[in-house]
């Protein structure tokens, strides 16, 4: 089974925490909804690890330290593997179209460039 981290920025702040704590407690149905597939998604990001292809998950960018992301309906979830069996939530957004946001990964690569200079550090 493999571990699931959360991004924190160096304030201790979690953008997806923060996001996933609005959705569980939102009663609207939509919200409900998407909760729930995402905790099917993580769930099986737990599970499967790198094993876990489209249309679940699906490579982006990157060698050393790639970033995928998560798919649950129109929100996507950046993550990558940062140790053996060990991934980390980058940051999510609402994809409005087709072709995913490139500021979107520069932002998820920005975030895990950050993860592991302070994880290397301790």
């Amino acid at each position: 089974m493999y571990k699931i981290d959360f991004y924190e920025d160096r304030d201790g702040y979690s953008e997806i925490e923060d996001f996933l704590d609005q959705l569980r407690h939102s009663h609207q149905k939509n919200n409900v909804s998407l909760l729930n597939k995402i905790t099917k998604e993580l769930y099986m990001l737990q599970n499967l690890g790198p094993r876990l292809r489209e249309p679940h998950a699906k490579f982006l960018k990157g060698y050393a330290y790639p970033i995928m992301e998560l798919r649950p309906m129109q929100e996507r979830i950046f993550y990558a593997a940062w140790q053996k069996d060990h991934f980390v939530l980058l940051h999510h957004y609402t994809k409005k179209t087709n072709k995913t946001d490139h500021r979107e990964i520069l932002r998820a690569q920005s975030n895990l460039e950050d993860w592991l200079s302070r994880k290397e550090e301790n």
